[in-house]
C-alpha cells in the first residue's frame, strides 16, 4: 500500500484497512497530509489505528520546516537506526546508574538489619525493601529497552511456557486460545516482558473479585495479520480504575505495594519491536491488555 493509497483508505468501512493505512501513513505521511491525518483522527474509533495516526501525526507536526533550514524526511531505514542508537544509549547509561547503585543499596540494606533495632518490623525495612523493588523495576526496564535481538520462535510456546512456569500456582485460572505452533522472527524476550506484566495485572485484578464472575477468569489469545502480530490478556476483575495516562508513566500506579514500573516495562518492551500496547474496558466488563507489533 502506498501514500495515496493509504490516504483513501483512511475512510475504510473495514478496521483491518484502516490499520494497515494508519501505519503506512507513520512512515511515508507528508506534510500536505494533516488535514486528512487530523480528521481522520478526530473521526477514528479504533485505538490501534488511533495510535498509529497520533505517531504519524507527531513526526509531521515535530519536523514542520522553516524558512531558514528545511528538514529532510526521515526515511525508514534512518528512524530504525535512530531509534537503536536512542535504545542503546538509554541502555548504556541505565546500566552504569545501576551497577554503581547496586553495592550501596546492598551495604545499606546490611548495615540497616544490623544496626536499626527491631528491624524485621521497622519503617526502615519497609523503605529498604520498596527502594529494592524500585531498583530491580529499573532493571527490567533497561532489559526491556534493549535493541531486539531477531530469531525464530513459536510464539504459543511462548505463552504455554510463561503460564506454567511464571504463573504455574494459578495456571487453572487462565486460558490460553490462539493457532498452535505460531513461528514468527521477533525477539522473544521482549515479549516475555510484556506478556508477563499484562498476566500479573490480570491475575492481581481478578483476585480483587469482580460482579460478573466466569470461570477462566483470564483468557490470553493471541494471532496474526499481515501486517501484525497480536497477543491480547482479557480479565473479568473490577475494570480500570484511572485513565490510560494514569498508570503507563514510569512510576505511577494505582496499586498499594507496586513500583509503578510494570506498563512502562511492556511498552518499553513492545515499542523496541516497533508495537503498542493499548488497555481498555473490555466489552463485557473487566479489562483487555492488547500488544501488537510489527511483522
Amino acid at each position: 500500500m502506498n501514500r495515496g493509497e493509504a490516504l483513501q483508505q483512511l475512510a475504510s468501512g473495514s478496521t483491518h484497512l484502516r490499520r494497515k493505512a494508519a501505519r503506512v501513513l507513520v512512515r511515508d505521511a507528508q506534510l500536505d497530509d494533516l488535514p486528512a491525518l487530523r480528521s481522520a483522527r478526530a473521526n477514528e474509533a479504533d485505538s490501534y489505528a488511533r495510535n498509529s495516526l497520533d505517531r504519524a501525526l507527531a513526526r509531521l507536526t515535530n519536523a514542520l520546516p522553516s524558512v531558514e533550514a528545511p528538514v529532510p524526511e526521515e526515511t525508514e531505514e534512518s528512524l530504525r537506526s535512530r531509534r537503536q542508537i536512542q535504545a542503546r544509549a538509554a541502555e548504556w547509561v541505565a546500566g552504569l546508574l545501576l551497577h554503581e547503585l547496586a553495592s550501596p543499596i546492598g551495604l545499606l540494606a546490611y548495615a540497616a538489619s544490623r544496626e536499626v533495632p527491631d528491624y524485621e518490623g521497622s519503617r526502615t525495612k519497609s523503605h529498604i525493601v520498596t527502594l529494592q523493588m524500585v531498583f530491580a523495576a529499573i532493571e527490567q526496564l533497561r532489559k526491556a529497552s534493549a535493541t531486539p535481538k531477531q530469531a525464530e520462535f513459536d510464539l504459543a510456546a511462548l505463552i504455554n511456557e510463561i503460564v506454567s512456569t511464571e504463573f504455574s500456582e494459578v495456571a487453572d485460572k487462565i486460558a490460553l486460545h490462539g493457532p498452535q505452533p505460531l513461528l514468527l522472527v521477533s525477539d522473544a524476550a521482549l515479549l516475555r516482558f510484556a506478556i508477563c506484566n499484562g498476566l500479573r495485572n490480570a491475575i492481581e485484578a481478578v483476585s480483587l473479585g469482580t460482579n460478573k464472575p466466569s470461570f477462566p477468569p483470564v483468557v490470553i489469545t493471541w494471532g496474526v495479520t499481515d501486517v501484525d502480530h497480536w497477543v491480547a490478556v482479557l480479565d473479568r476483575g473490577p475494570g480500570l480504575s484511572a485513565p490510560l495516562e494514569a498508570v503507563l508513566g514510569v512510576g505511577k500506579t494505582t496499586k498499594k505495594g507496586h513500583s509503578g514500573f510494570g506498563l512502562p516495562i511492556a511498552l518499553s518492551a513492545i515499542e523496541a519491536l516497533g508495537g503498542m500496547v493499548t488497555l481498555q474496558a473490555a466489552s463485557d466488563g473487566g479489562t483487555k491488555y492488547e500488544l501488537r507489533w510489527e511483522r
